[in-house]
C-alpha cells in the first residue's frame, strides 16, 4: 500500500525550496547592490564579489548567485547614456558573473559590446571578449567584436585586422571576413600581412564564385601595397630634393627606388601635385573601411 502524506505535508515539500530561493536571491540581491565590488571611490568590495573569487563557498547556488549578479548588471546598463561609475559598475559586476558561472556565454558576448561603447573601458571589454573567446572557441563573434572595438574605438586596424583573422577562421562565420580583415590590414599599413592570409584561403577555397573574389581582393590589396611603397619612396624623394619629383619613373632615375612595381591590372601608377599616387586601371580608390569617427 502506497503511503500517503497530509495534504499540508505535500505542500509544504513543494513550497520549502522556493522559500530557500526567494530568500537567497534577497539576500544576494542585497550581497550586490550594496556597492562597487573593487572598492572603486573608496567603497569596500561587497560580500558576493568576495566570494565570487571564492565559488566553492557559493555550494550550490553558485548559478543562482550569477543570475542574480546578471541581473544587476543589466539594471546597470539600461540607461541609453551611461555615466563613467554605471561603465565601472557594469565592469565589476560582470567580473561576478563570469567567476561564478565561467560558462555563462552571454555576459561576455553583451558585455564586452557595451563597455566597447565607452573608450575608457575598451582595454576591459577586449579582455572580457578575449576570455570568452578562450572559453567559446567555435564562437566567431568573439573574435569579430574584439576586431571591432580595435579598429572603432582604439584606432588600430592591424590589430583589429588579426581579429577578423582569426574570426573567418572558425566554422561558420561570414564570407565576408576575409575581405574585412584584409582592408583592415591594409588600412593599417600591413598588406603583406594581408596577402599571405588571401592567399592562404584561395588554397583553401572550393567554390569558385568564392575564389574569383579572394582573387580579386588579392589584386587590390596588391595595389594598396604598391601604393604605399610608392609614396613613401615620394616621401624620401622630396626629403632628399626639396620638392616632389615629376611623374614616377623619376624615383627610379634618381635612386630613390629600385624599380616601379608592376600594376595588377594591367594599367600605371599616377602620381599627383599633391604626391599621391593611384593606379589608373583599379576600380577603387583605395582600402579603406568605414570608420565611426
Amino acid at each position: 500500500m502506497t503511503a500517503r502524506f497530509p495534504r499540508g505535508v505535500r505542500a509544504a515539500g513543494w513550497f520549502l525550496p522556493l522559500v530557500l530561493i526567494a530568500v537567497a536571491a534577497f539576500i544576494s540581491h542585497g550581497l550586490v547592490s550594496r556597492g562597487p565590488s573593487r572598492g572603486t571611490k573608496g567603497n569596500p568590495p561587497t560580500v558576493l564579489a568576495a566570494l565570487s573569487h571564492r565559488p566553492s563557498l557559493a555550494f550550490g547556488f553558485r548559478n543562482l548567485l550569477a543570475d542574480v549578479a546578471w541581473l544587476q548588471a543589466v539594471q546597470a546598463s539600461g540607461n541609453w547614456k551611461m555615466t563613467r561609475a554605471e561603465y565601472d559598475r557594469f565592469s565589476d559586476l560582470l567580473g561576478i558573473v563570469t567567476r561564478l558561472d565561467p560558462r555563462f556565454l552571454v555576459p561576455y558576448l553583451a558585455g564586452g559590446l557595451v563597455l566597447g561603447e565607452s573608450r575608457p573601458h575598451a582595454g576591459r571589454a577586449i579582455e572580457l571578449l578575449g576570455e570568452g573567446e578562450r572559453r567559446f572557441p567555435l564562437e566567431w563573434r568573439f573574435p569579430f567584436y574584439v576586431g571591432y572595438i580595435y579598429y572603432f574605438e582604439v584606432g588600430d586596424p592591424s590589430t583589429g585586422g588579426e581579429a577578423i583573422i582569426r574570426a573567418s577562421r572558425v566554422p561558420g562565420s561570414p564570407a565576408y571576413f576575409p575581405l574585412l580583415a584584409s582592408r583592415m590590414l591594409s588600412e593599417g599599413y600591413r598588406p603583406e600581412t594581408a596577402l599571405v592570409f588571401l592567399k592562404e584561403m584561395v588554397e583553401q577555397e572550393t567554390d569558385p564564385q568564392r575564389r574569383a573574389m579572394l582573387e580579386e581582393r588579392i589584386r587590390l590589396v596588391a595595389v594598396e601595397r604598391d601604393q604605399q611603397v610608392l609614396e613613401k619612396a615620394v616621401a624620401d624623394y622630396r626629403l632628399r630634393f626639396g620638392v616632389f619629383p615629376g611623374r614616377i619613373p623619376d624615383l627610379v632615375l634618381a635612386g630613390v627606388l629600385p624599380r616601379i612595381p608592376e600594376e595588377p591590372y594591367g594599367g600605371e601608377y599616377l602620381l599627383s601635385a599633391d604626391g599621391r599616387v593611384r593606379s589608373s586601371r583599379a576600380p577603387v580608390e583605395r582600402l579603406k573601411v568605414l570608420r565611426k569617427r
